[in-house]
């Protein structure tokens, strides 16, 4: 379906617009190719935007700092606007108050708006006529393949499904609900020791969890293998299809769920059966996010593997970038059959980003055939990279020199990386959240009018989302505190338009620091930095001590795992400074 198709139908309902997200169902959580319904009407390929459809003058395409630049080469501008969130100080909401007119008749989707954004519409929308109106009854349904569910062992989640479901059961009994409904794929997943392969890069269970005060455990996800499969044992498992019925035996009973990530139908059809839907916070979505030791174990080793493999692909980079014409397409093959090789390797935990010159300047760029540049002398480029591996999930961008670098080019990538050590150097007290922790790495950068319009952190899962909440570290969502346990990334970048991207991202475990009361951040990834964009006279003692305890740590721990020609390459590379 194109654009103009789906006018058609908005003015065939009556309607003079509809909000469309980058979504579906699971709130929040990643979408199958066939489920991108914006990317089929826009042409935009990025991984967060919404869409305001207009039957009337151009539509408006919502998107943050990130994809600013990307979504302005993607759409078509004649019939589109571009609204960048992150640099107009806006949300679609606010927008959509300020600038749609008296009377609008507005469409939406049930099903991808939750219940909280949905009565944010209702007081702040008063001009508008809001109308629900399924993408199903507009003809318009992704036709979802099958997928293999499996159980997450033991061995790498460290805690059981009964241990988990007990902890959910107590916290029932104390809200004094009857049920709770568990609608984000990753809780789901986390909650019941499962995966599966429903998405590319993602081992996540899509599906819904409803647990109530008798221990029963619903599981209501797509129909692939509910049937007969061993790692469902003792749940009670539906299609997704059914949860309307199930639910009505709920009647004038009260079921906790986040209205956060609640789907607005939901909360439609709890009405219909007289049941008082109550907003409770996700507590498997709090508990995943602080790893257990078990979890932390198995992170950690994943990184020392995955760094294994990158710095192999760095020394066969360093052979072959000036040898062999290279491609950016050839690098992502090459980080896969690195990676796969791996023990626990699953797949990788997105698209690899691997952007030469200016490409790397559109901060979520990904490759294609008809984008693929060649990897020339005298630029930068910026690989982002990561792996599901069934013990942990990791997520790494290294920048790197291409022959002579400017000495532009290592200034900014010095001050990027001044900001990089001074998040991961610091310490801050027990509560503070990563809205407080952000200005840290962004300093550096201020102090020579330089900035990057993206977060500087987000938190990352365990064999599940590379991306998930509820911490992050950036100037605006980031409101939950940072707690011993949990895993972010560190990554602040700088980007010159049609010249170059710098970007340099670790992963961190937060420790507690040696002063009471006061946490740290202790690297995950242990993959050296490029010295030749380092320009030491622009650091300070304390940064250059850092640097090079740092790459002591990373010799040590790497080069038992390469083989003798990378043991040789990671040692110059790790050489003190």
């Amino acid at each position: 379906m194109n654009l103009k198709d789906f006018i058609q139908l908005l003015k065939h309902h009556k309607l003079d617009g509809f909000f469309l997200p980058r979504g579906n169902l699971f709130i929040g959580q990643d979408i199958l190719p066939q489920e991108n319904l914006l990317q089929e009407l826009t042409g935009f390929s990025g991984s967060a935007s919404n869409l305001l459809i207009t039957a009337q003058g151009k539509s408006v395409l919502f998107v943050d700092g990130r994809y600013e630049l990307q979504a302005s080469r993607e759409v078509d501008l004649a019939s589109i606007g571009i609204i960048c969130t992150t640099t107009q100080h806006t949300t679609p909401l606010e927008w959509m108050k300020s600038k749609l007119p008296p009377k609008f008749k507005l469409g939406f989707d049930p099903w991808l708006i939750s219940c909280r954004d949905f009565q944010k519409w209702e007081q702040q929308l008063p001009q508008c006529s809001i109308k629900s109106l399924p993408l199903e009854n507009l003809g318009i349904k992704a036709d979802i393949p099958c997928s293999d569910i499996f159980a997450h062992s033991l061995e790498y989640c460290g805690i059981s499904r009964d241990e988990k479901i007990a902890s959910i059961l107590s916290a029932l009994s104390q809200q004094g609900l009857d049920a709770y409904l568990f609608t984000a794929a990753d809780s789901s997943s986390w909650l019941l020791n499962l995966r599966a392969a429903s998405l590319p890069d993602t081992p996540l269970l899509r599906g819904y969890t409803l647990v109530d005060q008798s221990g029963r455990v619903s599981l209501f996800a797509y129909r692939h293998n509910l049937d007969n499969n061993p790692a469902l044992a003792g749940l009670d498992c539906y299609d997704i299809s059914e949860l309307p019925h199930r639910l009505s035996a709920y009647k004038r009973q009260t079921i906790g769920t986040d209205l956060n990530l609640c789907p607005e139908h939901i909360a439609t059809l709890a009405a219909k059966y007289k049941i008082t839907l109550r907003h409770s916070p996700d507590t498997a979505a709090e508990q995943k996010c602080i790893k257990n030791p078990v979890e932390l174990q198995g992170i950690r080793s994943a990184h020392l593997r995955d760094a294994a493999a990158m710095v192999t692909f760095l020394h066969w980079f360093e052979l072959n970038a000036a040898a062999l014409p290279l491609t950016e397409l050839d690098i992502v093959a090459k980080l896969h059959e690195l990676r796969s090789q791996q023990n626990l390797f699953f797949s990788e935990s997105f698209d690899t980003i691997a952007a030469y010159g200016a490409n790397g300047a559109i901060v979520h760029y990904h490759p294609t055939p008809t984008t693929n540049a060649a990897i020339k002398p005298n630029s930068l480029l910026l690989i982002d990279s990561g792996a599901q591996y069934q013990d942990g999930t990791t997520d790494i961008t290294r920048t790197l020199a291409v022959g002579t670098p400017s000495p532009e080019m290592i200034a900014d990538y010095t001050h990027v990386l001044k900001g990089h050590i001074a998040l991961l150097d610091t310490i801050f007290p027990q509560g503070s959240s990563g809205r407080q922790l952000d200005a840290i790495a962004r300093r550096p950068l201020w102090q020579h009018g330089l900035n990057y319009n993206h977060g500087t952190g987000h938190g990352v899962g365990c064999f599940l989302n590379v991306h998930e909440g509820p911490i992050g570290i950036s100037t605006s969502y980031s409101s939950h505190p940072l707690t011993q346990g949990m895993i972010t990334s560190i990554e602040p970048g700088y980007y010159q338009t049609d010249g170059y991207g710098i970007r340099i991202e670790n992963m961190a475990e937060v420790i507690p620091a040696s002063i009471d009361g006061f946490l740290g951040l202790s690297s995950l990834t242990l993959v050296p930095y490029d010295r030749r964009l380092i320009d030491k006279s622009r650091l300070s003692a304390a940064e250059l001590d850092w640097l090079n305890r740092y790459h002591k740590r990373v010799w040590q721990a790497i080069s038992p795992l390469v083989d003798k020609g990378a043991r040789s390459w990671l040692e110059q590379a790790c050489a003190p400074l």
